[in-house]
């Protein structure tokens, strides 16, 4: 007897035919099918070794011109111990320092440009999740507009976060930290997409990146610090940048992973109330047919 024909067989083929009927159409194949066609697994590792070579110059300088350490914004936004915050803190020179080798210096023309590619990056994930033109060197104001965001919420961020953990505890620090978030990423859009998608039309894609970023921070918040020193004790200070690499790599998942969530959120739920449609099959994807049918223009027959 064939092993298709057993009582066992029949069940695991039937099992499969189910598993695809239920998977065709579903959320998942078009959150997979969105991801698939973004190559999201080499976007998010190119867009951490962008964060990792650019944005930390840039977010170490911008911490010692405020007079802080780095080791601060990290030790706050990963949940660092004092025993990880130390080995981590082995890593930089001290803000003065820092101050003093930059400013008047050609280091701040590498400041500045180090800032303006990460936030190029960040454009150009999110320029291709909702499919709209690079603009090159139009938008060089909107990432400087960006980085100037950036800066503003973090102080906000130092400033705010102490005395809200101590009124509320964690649970009244995540309630804030997710309307943060959600606030965050949604201006972090709109500025960078240079308003080319309405508003209301990015609060989804908002949304999921503030739930994931805020769910990313209460996980490292319970593992990094061990990550950190177990890869210091297994490689040295270098075991460190490894644990810092895998902080940045979770950050890009959690951008582009939030972005095309929101996107099929939305699709799907206007293709519910009859205003909207589904996502294209793959191969239909980015040709001037589907960008036209994006923004409700009949597609040809």
């Amino acid at each position: 007897m064939k092993v298709a024909n057993a009582p066992g067989g029949q069940r695991v083929r039937r099992a499969a035919e189910w598993g695809k009927t239920k998977y065709a159409g579903s959320v998942a194949e078009d959150l997979w099918r969105r991801l698939d066609a973004m190559d999201f697994i080499n976007q998010g590792t190119l867009f951490a070794a962008t964060l990792l070579l650019c944005f930390f110059p840039f977010l170490i300088v911008a911490s010692a011109l405020a007079g802080r350490s780095v080791v601060t914004t990290l030790a706050r936004d990963t949940g660092l111990d004092s025993q990880a915050a130390a080995a981590v803190g082995h890593l930089f020179a001290p803000s003065a320092a820092t101050a003093s080798a930059v400013v008047g210096t050609a280091s701040m023309v590498f400041f500045v440009l180090g800032g303006i590619a990460a936030a190029t990056a960040l454009q150009e994930i999110y320029e291709r999740a909702f499919e709209v033109p690079h603009r090159g060197m139009k938008d060089i104001p909107r990432r400087l507009a960006w980085l100037a965001v950036l800066i503003g919420t973090s102080l906000l961020t130092g400033w705010a976060g102490p005395g809200l953990r101590h009124v509320g505890g964690p649970v009244l620090l995540a309630a804030a930290g997710l309307v943060w978030a959600t606030g965050f990423w949604w201006l972090t859009m709109w500025i960078l997409l240079a308003g080319q998608i309405p508003g209301q039309k990015l609060f989804p894609a908002a949304c999921a990146t503030g739930v994931l970023y805020v769910a990313m921070e209460v996980v490292f918040s319970l593992v990094f610090s061990a990550m950190v020193i177990s890869n210091e004790n297994k490689y040295g200070p270098i075991g460190i940048i490894f644990a810092l690499l895998s902080y940045l790599i979770a950050i890009g998942v959690v951008v582009i992973l939030g972005a095309v969530a929101g996107l099929v959120w939305q699709e799907r739920s206007s293709a519910r109330t009859g205003a909207g449609h589904l996502p294209l099959p793959a191969g239909n994807r980015g040709g001037p047919a589907d960008r036209q049918h994006q923004r409700g223009v009949p597609r040809p027959a």
